[in-house]
């Protein structure tokens, strides 16, 4: 990866629907040679997927919490299974420490919540934290030519 695939990659951080034709411009290269870079990483794996960016608030979702969960192994398979499940949960982080998984959450009501930890606590001990506000939004990582 060079400074040109580092400069790609973070314009389309920025901007995943930018057009090729602006795409290239920030790159200094030709719309051929931008597309040729643009599916080397995409077919590599570094750039996994395009997606909008939703409020959950928005669309009903104003409730999100964070489960703290210890499981032991023999349930680890079907804890995940569960959570796969759920729409509720939409991500899970296998963690060190205290917790063996971290779970997000977002739900309409309380009621919601309580019904999610309802399913998975047969897995596990649970800890919920509510989330009472973000003021880091999830963001784009800084790359450095190095």
């Amino acid at each position: 990866m060079d400074r040109i695939d580092i400069k790609i990659l973070s314009v389309m951080q920025d901007s995943g629907r930018i057009s090729i034709t602006e795409l290239s411009k920030h790159a200094g290269l030709s719309i051929p040679a931008t597309t040729d870079r643009l599916r080397k990483l995409e077919d590599g794996g570094v750039i996994s997927g395009y997606c909008a960016q939703v409020d959950p608030a928005k669309l009903g979702f104003g409730i999100s919490a964070v489960v703290g969960m210890t499981t032991f192994k023999p349930s680890k398979s079907k804890l995940i299974a569960t959570l796969n499940d759920i729409p509720e949960v939409v991500e899970c982080l296998h963690v060190t420490g205290n917790d063996s998984y971290l779970i997000r959450i977002y739900a309409k009501s309380m009621a919601d919540i309580e019904s999610v930890i309802a399913k998975i606590n047969n897995y596990g001990e649970t800890r919920t934290s509510i989330v009472l506000s973000v003021p880091i939004e999830r963001r784009k990582l800084v790359l450095v030519d190095r």
